[in-house]
């Protein structure tokens, strides 16, 4: 492989790595917004997740 092949491959992978995440960011919001009336308590969590997530926090199930 040539070295042009490797960048355009690189940047492939990182749009579909950025557009996964947005995705998932946005899905967290939609389900929050829908849960509000019903669960608030759950929608509370998924801002919460949402916020951590910004801030490059993660869940670890060990803590």
């Amino acid at each position: 492989m040539d070295m042009l092949s490797i960048v355009i491959i690189a940047g492939i992978v990182l749009i579909c790595l950025l557009s996964a995440i947005l995705g998932l960011t946005r899905s967290l919001d939609k389900r929050a917004r829908d849960l509000q009336g019903k669960d608030p308590e759950t929608a509370r969590a998924l801002r919460e997740t949402r916020r951590n997530i910004d801030r490059g926090q993660s869940f670890d199930p060990r803590l």
